[in-house]
């Protein structure tokens, strides 16, 4: 289906559009006369058809496309209004979770990120601070993260990470990638210094996991961080039900 978003595509589906009138019309003219043996007569109905066809097709063809212009627009405005938490810029919650059930079956991790502290932020600085926070913490995820990945909010202070395909090295790599660039990211706010700092836990896709046992182990783990003094990602092993912690502290 072709894509009308630019100025420039609607004015190159209109010479598209016109020219398959032009050509329909001129053939649908010439051909009876030229079977006819009425040559002369078939070539200069043919220039008159064409001229007409272009005529009418040309502006209408203009308009038309401008109209599904302007839905389309709008269309993809709204689904992004949908798609993604007005305040973060990551994806909202039903998004996320469907685009992980998506990928689920090509293996990967669940990162619950969950702000420390934040109540406080908000009682000590205010709720607009307490909005930039959770705007630092979106950018960053984001930014930390790579194209087959995604980031969702989740609910509050609390976001989502899906590694999707990741390997034990690269789930611990990317764990301490996002502690250390959200302690750095999170030390001034707002011309406050807020020192914002986050906690991980961690859960990676097993034979016989589903999303609920998933985000049930990624929540256990992020209590244990919480627990543990915050600032830190712990991630169950991968082996069996054993369940030793990989912490990185602060």
């Amino acid at each position: 289906m072709f894509a009308i978003r630019t100025k420039k595509d609607v004015l190159v589906y209109t010479v598209i559009f016109t020219l398959i009138a032009v050509l329909a019309a001129g053939f649908a003219v010439f051909l009876p006369f030229a079977a006819m043996g009425m040559y002369q007569q078939a070539v200069a109905s043919m220039l008159l058809a064409t001229v007409i066809a272009g005529f009418i097709a040309a502006p209408i063809s203009f308009i038309a496309l401008l109209i599904v212009r302007k839905v389309d627009n709008a269309v993809r405005k709204l689904e992004d209004f949908v798609k993604f938490d007005q305040l973060t810029g990551v994806l909202a919650r039903s998004y996320f979770l469907e685009h992980v059930r998506q990928r689920f079956a090509d293996g990967g991790a669940l990162f619950l990120v969950d702000a420390d502290h934040f109540k406080k932020i908000n009682d000590t600085y205010g709720h607009d601070i307490g909005d930039m926070a959770l705007r630092v913490i979106g950018e960053t995820l984001n930014f930390n993260t790579g194209k087959s990945d995604a980031v969702g909010r989740i609910g509050g202070e609390e976001f989502a990470v899906f590694l999707r395909g990741a390997s034990d090295d690269e789930i611990v790599a990317r764990a301490e990638q996002i502690r250390l660039a959200m302690a750095e990211k999170g030390k001034v706010i707002g011309g406050h210094e807020i020192n914002l700092t986050v906690s991980i836990g961690i859960a990676k896709i097993k034979k016989g996991s589903t999303l609920t046992v998933i985000f049930k182990e990624a929540d256990e783990n992020l209590y244990t961080a919480k627990n543990s003094g915050r600032n830190q990602f712990v991630y169950g092993s991968s082996d069996l039900e054993l369940t030793p912690a990989i912490a990185q502290l602060g």
